[in-house]
Formats: C-alpha cells, structure tokens, sequence
C-alpha cells in the first residue's frame, strides 16, 4: 500500500516542480472575497493538484486595486509571473448557506511552548492556543510548514553566525515535522455560529475542546503537503510517515487517518 502511495505522490511532485516553470507565482493561502463566477473543485483534489484557482495576473492585480491605472498595470506586469493561484472563499460559504463538511489546522507533531502562537489569547478574544481552524487545507498547509517562523527566533536577538546554515523553519525538521489536522464536521454552516469567528466572516472557527479532541492527522493532505514544499529529497518521507503512524492522542489511541476516519481512502 505504502509502495503504491509512494509513487503516487512522487508523480505528484515531480507535477509541482514542471508547474514551477510556468511562470506561475502562489499567492498567500488566505481567503479571498467569493465570486459565484468561479466554480470550485472539491478540496481534496484541489489538494492533490496543488491549487484552488489559477488566474491571469492583469486580472488578479486589478482585484487588488481596482484604482490602478492602464499604465500603472502595464509596468507591474513587466517584473510579474504571468499567473497567479488564489483560494477564493466558495460562494454557497460566502453566502452563509453552505456546509462544512471538514475544518483543518496546520500545527507541528508535537507541541512546542516556542512555537505556538497565542495571538487570541493576548488579543483578548480568549481564543486558546490550538483552537484556531480553516475552511481551507491550503490555509492550514501554511502553518504546518511555516517558512517565516524560525524556532528560537532569528534576527538581532538570534542572529545568524558566519558558516552556520540557515535554521530550519517550523514544520521543515524530520524532529518534529508539520502536519495537518482534519475535523470531520458535516454540518450547515448556519449551524456553527457558536464556534465562528466573528472577525474573520465565515472562514475561520474556534472549536471545543471535545471537537478538537476527535480531529486527526491526515495522512492525505499531510504527505501531500510535505512533498510539494519541501521535495522528494528532503521530505524524508517514509520517516516522516512512520513518525505519524506512532502518534497517540491523549487517550492513547491513534492519532491520524490515511483519509477517511479507520484508515480507508
């Protein structure tokens, strides 16, 4: 099985690194305003190709400033990639009428008191570490490998010495690798509004403790992601996988599902 998976997702990474060449830049995997012109794949496909919306750049830099002049844009295109990939939020959500069917979290196997962020707490919303989740795997894919966010910090306080490689970035290291979570909800999102956050619409949500204690690593979104951002060289894939397989939840029970909850694609 494992064999199999392997080689599926070896294909799926080599897909990534020809798309590279193709003059197409990622955009930050936030939510953009939904457009019922745009029709959307189910997340997990839109996963595994590795993008929720692909649009022309002249297109998406007008979005951003509808106020730009004709000559303004001319001269932003001469330095841009040609497309850009979104994540627009889907439409039947941004109306407010819509199901979630699951919520997801990028976060590191195991906790780490260095990295965990307590944004809510300290903003006075009372939002506890661990209890900030997406709509969207490709949000949550952002935290699990997080580029911008060194452990120990770096900078003035923790400056780089001359030879010393670059520190790996929270999620990179096989030690204690990134992950995504997946919360089977299946719920009208109407329903939710008791775990939503008011500040930022529909798309995000604060779960309950008994929520967050049933949710899972998925291996799916997972691997998937540790390979498209990190390749098949440095991903130590079978290692990363096999660390997974390990984890216990606070029960002592299995932590992660390959797909679907019991292990089933």
């Amino acid at each position: 099985m494992w064999g199999g998976l392997a080689s599926l997702l070896a294909k799926l990474a080599a897909k990534q690194a020809a798309k590279k060449s193709k003059n197409v830049v990622r955009s930050h995997w936030q939510q953009y305003p939904y457009n019922e012109k745009i029709k959307r794949l189910p997340e997990s496909l839109e996963f595994l190709r590795g993008w929720a919306h692909r649009e022309k750049m002249p297109a998406h830099l007008k979005m951003v400033d509808p106020s730009m002049t004709p000559k303004a844009l001319k001269e932003a295109l001469k330095n841009l990639p040609t497309h850009v990939d979104t994540v627009p939020m889907r439409a039947s959500i941004g109306q407010g009428t819509g199901k979630v069917k699951n919520l997801f979290r990028g976060e590191t196997l195991h906790p780490d008191q260095t990295l965990i962020s307590k944004t809510g707490l300290e903003a006075g919303q009372g939002v506890k570490p661990g209890q900030w989740w997406t709509l969207e795997p490709f949000e949550a894919a952002g935290y699990s490998i997080r580029p911008t966010k060194i452990p120990g910090g770096w900078g003035a306080a923790n400056p780089i010495k001359p030879g010393q490689p670059w520190p790996l970035a929270m999620g990179e290291g096989i030690a204690n690798p990134g992950v995504i979570r997946r919360m089977k909800v299946n719920k009208n999102i109407e329903d939710l509004k008791s775990i939503r956050n008011r500040g930022t619409g529909w798309s995000h949500f604060h779960p309950t403790d008994k929520m967050i204690g049933e949710s899972k690593i998925s291996m799916f979104y997972s691997v998937i992601n540790r390979l498209r951002e990190m390749g098949w060289k440095d991903a130590q894939i079978f290692k990363y996988i096999g660390q997974i397989v390990k984890k216990k939840n606070v029960a002592g029970k299995r932590d992660w599902m390959l797909y679907n909850r019991g292990g089933m694609v």
